[in-house]
């Protein structure tokens, strides 16, 4: 596979996140983590810290995956993101925005993830929403990064099919 920098890999099909996720969302929950390309050998992750993964690792842990393209990303936005991405390389996984993001989804807000805009507490999903909102100021599903959970990111993508192309999904 071809990946290129800003290319997002969906992952983790029916993991225990995807469960809670679904007990609280209105819409079908299918994915529960998600990773930015940074080239074609390594992703950008937030796991116990964030970090570089090598992307062919992280597919041969999963049984399910969908891999997707922004088409209008320049070659200058994909620039913006090999500088910000790395800002944030070591710092743990917040649990805190994990919480608030589960408070967001039993009332329906976005109120809770969204007082809390540190841009050092990251999960999977608010990482690849501040990569993309730093390089080219994008909203996933219209949700400010700091609520951005991996459904916006999908969510996304299904609704918009004229902004994203599907280059793989397993």
């Amino acid at each position: 596979m071809d990946l290129q920098t800003g290319d997002i890999i969906l992952t983790s099909k029916n993991s225990i996140i995807v469960y809670f996720m679904r007990l609280f969302q209105k819409d079908t929950c299918l994915w529960g983590h998600v990773l930015v390309a940074k080239n074609d050998k390594l992703s950008w992750e937030a796991h116990w810290t964030l970090r570089e993964v090598e992307t062919s690792e992280v597919l041969k842990k999963h049984k399910h995956w969908k891999i997707i393209r922004k088409k209008d990303l320049t070659e200058k936005q994909k620039e913006i993101m090999c500088k910000v991405a790395p800002q944030l390389l070591g710092k743990f996984y917040s649990f805190k925005r994990i919480f608030l993001q589960l408070l967001d989804h039993i009332f329906h807000t976005d109120k809770f993830s969204g007082s809390d805009s540190n841009q050092y507490r990251q999960v999977c999903s608010s990482y690849t929403a501040w990569i993309y909102e730093m390089a080219c100021r994008y909203k996933f599903n219209g949700v400010p990064w700091a609520s951005c959970d991996p459904d916006d990111v999908s969510d996304d993508q299904e609704k918009n099919p004229e902004t994203w192309l599907i280059l793989e999904e397993k």
